[in-house]
């Protein structure tokens, strides 16, 4: 983890991306949760110096899901004025509405500003930081081991996948759609009995190392600044401040 952001106290990157994903989801229009949305990527790019290239191939898959969803919305939400008749289909009327508009909009800008706080949470602070987080709220040590076993496991499920695959393809496994079927059901197999090998290896290792039930954490010694705890504070109250606006436009 090579941010800038590294050393700030991950609890308080945590409460800031908490608060923001639920002041976004609360807000009736999509003002707030683009203002939440420009200042997490502001954030990013600025201070946490993301690459941009990084953070869009990131955030294009959401956004995708999320427009699929939104397009879902804007074609079969009634109310309002009819803006686009397209279709009728069945007892099923495709049209565009105003409502249907400002719905559509709204899940967009509130799904962009959910994902942004999250990224900004995921790039500028290490798994260990959050998990020492949960352990200071007195989370129970079985969760706390239980989420540290399945955020590796992702990466050796993922590991072996690419291991299995790069084989496959050097020997022309996928060549046909009769050969891609085979294939993928032999790395599907292969993949499940590697990641139990794996797994047998690693509890064996851990009990060679005396685990007694409870996963030792590095202590986090980094302190929140005036600046970064005043700066939380500020984005909040002003995010806050929207949203009250918002409220009283209604």
């Amino acid at each position: 983890m090579s941010s800038p952001l590294r050393y700030v106290p991950a609890w308080l990157k945590l409460v800031l991306c908490a608060a923001a994903i639920v002041i976004a989801v609360m807000s009736p229009l999509p003002y707030v949760p683009l203002f939440v949305a420009g200042v997490m990527m502001c954030a990013a790019f600025v201070l946490a110096r993301v690459s941009l290239h990084l953070y869009g191939s990131l955030l294009m898959i959401p956004v995708m899901f999320a427009g699929t969803g939104a397009l879902v919305i804007l074609l079969i939400t009634g109310g309002g004025e009819v803006l686009l008749d397209i279709a009728r289909i069945g007892p099923m009327h495709l049209a565009v509405t105003t409502e249907s508009v400002s719905l559509a909009v709204l899940v967009l800008s509130r799904t962009f500003a959910g994902m942004c706080s999250l990224y900004f949470l995921a790039l500028t602070t290490p798994m260990t930081s959050l998990f020492d987080v949960l352990q200071r709220l007195r989370f129970p040590q079985e969760f706390v081991d239980l989420a540290m076993l399945i955020y590796r496991y992702i990466f050796v499920f993922i590991g072996e996948a690419i291991s299995i695959h790069n084989a496959q393809v050097m020997r022309g496994g996928y060549h046909s759609f009769q050969s891609w079927i085979s294939s993928f059901s032999m790395l599907a197999s292969m993949l499940f009995i590697r990641t139990w090998d794996r797994g047998e290896a690693i509890f064996l290792s851990m009990d060679s190392r005396c685990y007694d039930g409870c996963m030792v954490l590095p202590e986090e010694e980094s302190h929140a600044t005036p600046l970064a705890a005043v700066s939380v504070v500020v984005f909040l109250s002003a995010a806050v401040g929207l949203l009250i606006c918002e409220w009283r436009l209604l």
